[in-house]
């Protein structure tokens, strides 16, 4: 080796020294004594096996310190974040930038030791261009909390997969997740480190909100360009809606005078031999279409700093005050399009006005259900037909995974007598259609064995107990041929109470299976005891189930033994008539989709919901395609659209903010979607019948910008 080589190694060993060096004081600097481990950005750098990972030592104009500019055209992971002190410290912390017009997503994917695939992973959004710090705290690693905290800034977060304890961490990765809407993704990461303690916040002062509550960053058809033009449309819009009414051959509950039924005087369910109908209190057949949350508007939270990013913002004390709320969890929350309502028509009358415009709107574009999560009390007494969610579940004090609660036990039989003593008010209603017991139990996201996943904490419950008496009776008390065929060494039964164990299920296909079996008495109690206590309150109204996010496993069938409908949350750009039909087939039930919708990016809104199309009239072509080719098939009853607002620019309470709704957030509709939705709803009973053929044209479609 000649001297020059020799010194240039040296220099450069001194350089790269000097780099993470400058690294870790800048780490260091970001969260002080809170760190636990700074991740050197250049030797992530060096662990990119996907796209492009660049170190950027120079400033930017959003980043005054070194960052990794991350790049890429698919989905893969990008960095990999490994280190040996995970078990000493609570959270993984970075700061963001996504430079894109649109929101992104990024996925943390955490991997087992000796796993080729994460066992739990986590999909996160984010403005753009806004510079946000992240926050990902390594308890939800376990498995037991799906949907993350806010931080300020950053939109929702969502956790799925199986638990992974800290001492089986062998790396988390980070990877983007590409729209296909411009050539690659980008964005910028530094920062980076692991912490004892959640950081500090702090977010640049650039304002992304008008007074309206629309974007500053666009501009886009049908903007509102002021209070002047808002106050314009939605008198306009008043005076249009006070003559609304169903066509002539709608009952006065929204069915068809076409199609008779014994009346009951309230809403029931009947299958005529050819398909299942629901029918109206008056006897004639209804096919249920709803729009869910049916509110003034959609509120937007506002964590600490975030306040900067607001041109204006509702305050209490105000005549705003009733765009002005504090959630459950301390934050400030605020509503624009009730503080445009209170512009337009006072703080008196904004209430009642908004009634007697959406109710109008309603008839009009020819829904004939208020949705979930709607306004109840401002449309009792409005002559159309409603769903009730019912509230807080029977729960206990000690939850068995994630929110299963502990079924056998004496408690949850008190708090499910205390549960459907909601329903007194309503029982006598014939308005109400019926009841949601809940929404989207947290234990149904992914197939689950519960009864192994119980045995992975807290001992001692009564369904604990109830286990361990079911399997020494199927085993006839015969302990050796328990840990013969499950592969253990337990020393008693009774260790299935009193003992922890990690994935029971996977000790050997027996174990897995005798598990699975007292999973389904745990579902059936689960649903069963409740169902019972609110059938005693109220006999008169329909139990819709509990709005699963989607068919996980065999264990929502269970459950639905006890329901009248089953109600499952739709999200395609058809409905799931698999599962309708198995839930008929299995059940021997019909089917009410309780959520779906459509989103594009061609209006104010940074990201489309769960499922996208390219502009607002490929909305009203997927809408008409959805509803009307679910209307042919005999199991379903009717399809709820989610929702009537737009969400909120910079998020509700989780972070969703998606253009997914019927009007924009000054209230003004979006006629695409609109007037495909009153021809479908016009023409719905004949498709139902078979005398039209419905719409079965696909939308253009994009990839969906959901979190």
């Amino acid at each position: 080796m000649n001297m020059c080589s020799f010194l240039f190694k040296i220099v450069s060993a001194i350089l790269c020294g000097a780099i993470l060096f400058i690294q870790s004081s800048l780490a260091n600097a970001a969260y002080r004594e809170k760190t636990i481990h700074e991740f050197s950005l250049s030797s992530l750098a060096l662990t990119s096996t996907h796209g492009e990972v660049t170190l950027i030592q120079e400033p930017l104009e959003q980043f005054q310190t070194p960052v990794l500019k991350l790049s890429t055209e698919s989905d893969a992971d990008l960095i990999h974040f490994r280190c040996d002190e995970w078990d000493n410290a609570q959270y993984l912390v970075f700061d963001m930038y996504y430079d894109a017009d649109h929101s992104g997503m990024f996925t943390l994917r955490a991997y087992a030791k000796g796993e080729n695939s994460p066992r739990i992973y986590a999909v996160i959004g984010l403005l753009p261009r806004l510079n946000t710090r992240i926050t990902f705290p390594l308890s939800l690693l376990n498995g037991q909390q799906i949907f993350m905290k806010r931080d300020p800034g950053r939109l929702k977060g969502v956790v799925q997969g199986n638990r992974l304890y800290v001492d089986e961490i062998d790396r988390i990765s980070l990877g983007l997740s590409y729209t296909g809407l411009e050539k690659k993704q980008v964005a910028y990461i530094n920062n980076i480190a692991l912490l004892k303690d959640p950081p500090e916040f702090s977010l640049p002062d650039v304002k992304l909100v008008d007074p309206l509550g629309q974007n500053t960053q666009k501009n886009w058809p049908g903007k509102t360009s002021d209070i002047d033009s808002l106050r314009h449309n939605l008198q306009a819009a008043l005076e249009e809606s006070t003559d609304a009414s169903y066509p002539k051959d709608f009952s006065i509950y929204g069915g068809t005078l076409n199609k008779r039924f014994k009346a009951t005087g309230f809403f029931r369910v009947e299958h005529d031999g050819s398909r299942w109908w629901m029918v109206d209190p008056e006897g004639y057949g209804f096919y249920s279409l709803g729009l869910d949350c049916i509110q003034p508007g959609e509120w937007g939270t506002i964590l600490p700093g975030m306040e900067k990013l607001f041109e204006w913002l509702p305050t209490n004390n105000t005549d705003f005050t009733p765009a002005f709320s504090q959630e459950w969890t301390g934050n400030n929350s605020v509503c624009f399009p009730i503080a445009n309502l209170i512009r337009v028509f006072g703080t008196k009358d904004w209430k009642e006005k908004w009634i007697t415009l959406t109710r109008g709107r309603m008839i009009e574009w020819g829904f004939n259900t208020i949705g979930n999560w709607s306004d109840t009390q401002a449309f009792r007494g409005k002559k159309i037909p409603y769903v009730l969610p019912l509230g807080a579940f029977p729960s206990t004090q000690t939850m068995l995974f994630r929110d299963f609660p502990d079924v056998f036990s004496a408690e949850f039989k008190e708090n499910s007598v205390r549960f459907a003593r909601e329903l007194e008010s309503y029982k006598d209603d014939p308005w109400l259609i019926g009841y949601f017991m809940r929404n989207e139990p947290e234990w149904g996201f992914g197939k689950f064995n519960l009864a192994s996943e119980m045995l992975e904490a807290n001992p001692g419950t009564a369904t604990r107990k109830g286990l361990s008496k079911f399997i020494k009776n199927l085993y006839k008390g015969n302990l050796s041929a328990l840990n013969k065929a499950w592969n253990t060494d337990l020393k008693s039964f009774e260790e299935l109470i009193t003992h922890n164990f990690r994935r029971m299920e996977t000790r050997s296909l027996q174990a897995e299976k005798d598990l699975w079996s007292f999973s389904e008495q745990m579902v059936l109690a689960y649903v069963k005891i409740p169902a019972a206590e609110l059938r005693k309150v109220d006999p008169n109204h329909l139990n819709m189930g509990m709005r699963y996010a989607w068919i996980a496993s065999d264990l929502m069938y269970k459950a639905g033994e006890v329901f009248d409908i089953f109600t499952i949350n739709c999200y395609g750009f058809l409905p799931d008539f698999k599962s309708i039909d198995t839930i008929a087939a299995k059940c021997g039930k019909p089917t009410l989709i309780g959520e779906f919708h459509f989103g594009a990016l061609d209006r104010g809104l940074t990201a489309t919901g769960l499922k996208a199309v390219k502009n607002q009239i490929e909305r009203g072509k997927a809408y008409r395609r959805y509803v009307e080719m679910g209307a042919t098939n005999p199991n379903l009853l009717g399809t709820h659209y989610f929702i009537l607002n737009d969400q909120a620019l910079l998020g509700r309470f989780d972070g969703e903010n998606y253009q997914i709704g019927f009007v924009d957030v000054t209230l003004s509709p979006y006629e695409e979607i609109v007037e495909a939705a009153k021809e479908t709803h016009r023409s719905i009973y004949d498709i139902m019948m078979g005398k039209k053929t419905p719409f079965n044209t696909p939308a253009e479609t994009i990839r969906n910008i959901s979190f």
